[in-house]
């Protein structure tokens, strides 16, 4: 029997010690699968992995090659051409194929030219379609500028989102440890009779609901930490919590007038849209280029064996020719009208949208502001009410020690204060991400 009661013991140690060690290797796990992050470092990251962004840059890296492409225009042209014949049994007909002479002839023939031709004049369409080119670099750099915003935006929130649900989840932890006191509490006041049963069920629901709540928050920190790994490139099960070192609550030093005239002057949509008019206004100039001649300066060098003029002869025959070529397609007068009509349409159409623009980011400015002294104000109010909450539960603690009031109250009590403090939080990070989503909004992002 000891030898028996022995090796159960020894099995049921070692199971332990095995189970223990699983424990903390997931445990260790874990840990390493959460990463410790600055809000500057995620956007970095952002900037430097983002898929978006590497297209955009594409884009811009594409429309700078177009560009060189389009001087290519003003390059001379220069070709090469060679040719080579077999001529077999010549023969001149007389009449309707009446009396055939053979022709002694050469059976080999053979030609080399070198050719280059130079614009002179096009009407000014080059140098408008290098403009134009020009533009759509800008306009790429700043679809660019636009995405990296964007980026730093998005990120930026859900960065604080992050801080509040890890916030939430602490304090609702709280809640739980405190619910557990109270209900070990209710269980003995209830066996004694000093309390009804329905006390300890409504306090065990609370804990349910307290339990729920901190698994619904780890799931939502799951889901916005696997976003920020898209977005910045990381691993997707890498799992973020944010250190919000040096980061303050904003200052409320702002005015709406200034926070619309700097997006006015900063926002890459207003830019991008300026630039949209400025590219339909050298689409029309390239249109009206058709109306005007074009020049060409070319220059040629031929070679040919055997020599064909002025008769045929056993030697090469070598000329080299310049000159000027001038053309000009008349029909142009009519055939371009309703393309220069088209063209001012898109201008028109150009600047009623960049109009338009202005109009949103008025909108977005007007928005931002707004939400962002609210957040500002609400701070205030969240801090007295975590004052009335802190001052309502010693009161009540003090009237339960005293037996003046039930544990039901000083539950109560303490979920008021707990949830006070929550949304207290919840307003000190609202205003942060408010301050940035209006720092979007001016384009100083």
């Amino acid at each position: 029997m000891g030898y028996l009661f022995l090796k159960n013991s020894i099995s049921q140690f070692v199971i332990l010690l095995i189970a223990f060690l699983f424990y903390e290797v997931g445990f260790s796990q874990n840990n390493e699968e959460t990463r410790i992050i600055k809000l500057d470092e995620v956007i970095q990251l952002g900037i430097k992995n983002n898929n978006q962004l590497k297209m955009a840059n594409t884009d811009v890296a594409t429309a700078n090659e177009n560009l060189s492409q389009s001087h290519i225009a003003k390059a001379p042209v220069i070709g090469l051409n060679m040719g080579y014949n077999y001529i077999g049994n010549p023969k001149i007909f007389e009449g309707f194929y009446e009396k055939s002479t053979t022709v002694d002839y050469y059976n080999h023939q053979g030609s080399a030219g070198v050719f280059t031709s130079m614009p002179l004049y096009y009407g000014g369409a080059i140098n408008s379609q290098i403009e134009k080119q020009k533009l759509i670099v800008t306009m790429q750099e700043s679809v660019a500028k636009m995405t990296e915003a964007e980026i730093k935006q998005t990120i930026t929130a859900q960065f604080f989102n992050l801080e509040k649900l890890y916030k939430q989840i602490e304090v609702t932890k709280q809640n739980i440890v405190n619910t557990d006191l109270r209900i070990k509490q209710l269980q003995s006041r209830v066996a004694n009779g000093q309390n009804l049963k329905s006390d300890l069920l409504r306090t065990e629901l609370q804990k349910s609901n307290f339990e729920v709540a901190v698994f619904n928050s780890a799931n939502s920190i799951e889901l916005i930490s696997n976003y920020l790994d898209i977005l910045t490139g990381l691993p997707t099960n890498t799992k973020l919590k944010p250190v919000l070192d040096g980061i303050l609550i904003p200052k409320t030093e702002v005015s709406f007038e200034e926070s619309l005239n700097e997006a006015y002057q900063n926002r890459y949509e207003i830019k991008r849209s300026e630039i949209n008019v400025k590219i339909a206004e050298s689409s029309l100039d390239i249109t009206k280029s058709g109306y005007k001649p074009f020049v060409n300066a070319n220059l040629l060098f031929n070679t040919q064996y055997p020599a064909q003029w002025p008769n045929y002869s056993d030697n090469i025959l070598n000329y080299w020719a310049a000159g000027v070529s001038l053309g000009w397609d008349i029909s142009s007068f009519y055939n371009l009208k309703h393309k220069t009509n088209a063209d001012r349409l898109q201008i028109d159409k150009s600047n009623i949208a960049l109009e338009a623009t202005k109009d949103v980011i008025n909108q977005d400015v007007k928005a931002a502001y707004v939400r962002f002294m609210e957040s500002v104000r609400n701070i205030a109010t969240f801090k007295k009410d975590v004052d009335l909450a802190l001052s309502n539960y010693k009161i009540v603690k003090s009237r339960y020690d005293n037996d003046f009031a039930v544990i039901s109250d000083i539950v109560d009590a303490e979920l008021q204060l707990n949830e006070a403090k929550i949304s207290l939080n919840n307003a000190n990070i609202d205003a942060i991400i408010q301050y940035y989503s209006l720092q979007y909004a001016m384009g100083k992002l």
